[in-house]
């Protein structure tokens, strides 16, 4: 199926097909790991229309997008609300956890490791401390 290119930034919204709202919305379930058939269910459509969307790679990229912006970006803002409110208790370990994965300015610092390796005599090193009158006995 050709590329129809619909929701590409800058285009007029009517421009979109008429089931872009369905579009978004199984973007997301599948986003969130659902199979074409649940994001087909929740959308009232067969796993088979969720194909032929997907296959319209441009249109499926734009609803993919338009469904990180809209929902996950309010996932991001509800865990920054339960981020504020439990800092006087225990329980923002999930909201931070959320908030690490999703938003670069929480994602904790890269760890980076010294490695020290020194390079010794390697096996002339060991042949060295058998000397020079050791016999292979095989």
């Amino acid at each position: 199926m050709a590329s129809s290119g619909f929701g590409r930034l800058g285009e007029d919204p009517s421009d979109r097909p008429n089931h872009w709202d369905l579009l978004i919305v199984a973007a997301y379930h599948r986003l969130l790991g659902s199979t074409q058939d649940e994001a087909g269910a929740a959308v009232g459509r067969a796993s088979r229309t969720i194909r032929t969307w997907e296959s319209d790679t441009a249109t499926w990229q734009a609803a993919c997008a338009e469904a990180r912006r809209l929902w996950l970006g309010e996932v991001i803002a509800l865990a920054r609300r339960q981020l504020l409110k439990a800092l006087d208790t225990a329980d923002g370990d999930l909201a931070l956890k959320i908030l690490e994965r999703m938003d670069p300015d929480f994602a904790p610092a890269l760890q980076r490791h010294k490695v020290q390796h020194e390079v010794g005599d390697g096996i002339s090193g060991l042949l060295a401390a058998f000397g020079e009158t050791h016999v292979n006995h095989d």
